[in-house]
């Protein structure tokens, strides 16, 4: 019968093996140096002013910040416009505006009424501030709106973003229900013109 081979264990080393280290190829090392040569010169270049080697670098961080500046400018002459006020009916004919239903008929056969104007009010707020944050809002997606500030005993001044005069309810409540998309909960009042 043949004998079992005897498998002897490997002795255990106290030193690993050390590995080599591997090589960086020059190709690779020869790019990233020519690369830092050439943003070297363009940030020196760009700061220098001279009508060297970055000088484009230069002029377009300045042309971006010439931008920004009339960006500034032009949202604060937009501010500056919509506080000027429009309409304002509240002084104009006081206390008797109605709150419309939510419920309005979808067609009716009647013609609209022309002794009544329809308006939308998206939201009212103590601050002008947040109307105007609002109203920005509702231009940036196409509604043409007004803030009206209306002050009462009780309650203290208060500013109203309004959409308006439409000249049906029909307008009126298809213009609520594209502001109820954008997350804005209007309600619809009507006003009687005056003779």
């Amino acid at each position: 019968m043949p004998q079992a081979k005897r498998i002897k264990p490997k002795p255990k080393s106290a030193k690993k093996k050390r590995q080599k280290p591997r090589n960086i190829p020059w190709g690779l090392l020869l790019v990233v140096l020519i690369t830092g040569i050439v943003l070297g010169k363009l940030i020196h270049g760009a700061q220098q002013g001279d009508s060297g080697f970055g000088t484009g670098l230069k002029a377009l961080f300045e042309k971006g910040q010439h931008e920004q500046d009339e960006d500034t400018q032009a949202i604060q002459d937009l501010v500056a416009k919509s506080s000027e006020k429009e309409f304002d009916f509240y002084e104009v004919l006081p206390d008797i505006e109605k709150v419309m239903p939510d419920d309005l008929p979808g067609a009716s056969g009647s013609r609209p009424r022309d002794d009544i104007d329809y308006y939308v009010q998206a939201a009212s707020f103590r601050k002008n501030a947040d109307a105007e944050k609002l109203r920005a809002r509702l231009a940036l997606k196409g509604f043409k709106s007004m803030t009206q500030s209306r002050t009462s005993e009780q309650r203290g001044t208060y500013y109203r973003v309004v959409l308006g005069p439409f000249p049906d309810k029909r307008k009126a409540k298809t213009t609520k229900n594209k502001l109820k998309r954008l997350g804005v909960n209007p309600i619809v009042t009507s006003i009687k013109k005056t003779k």
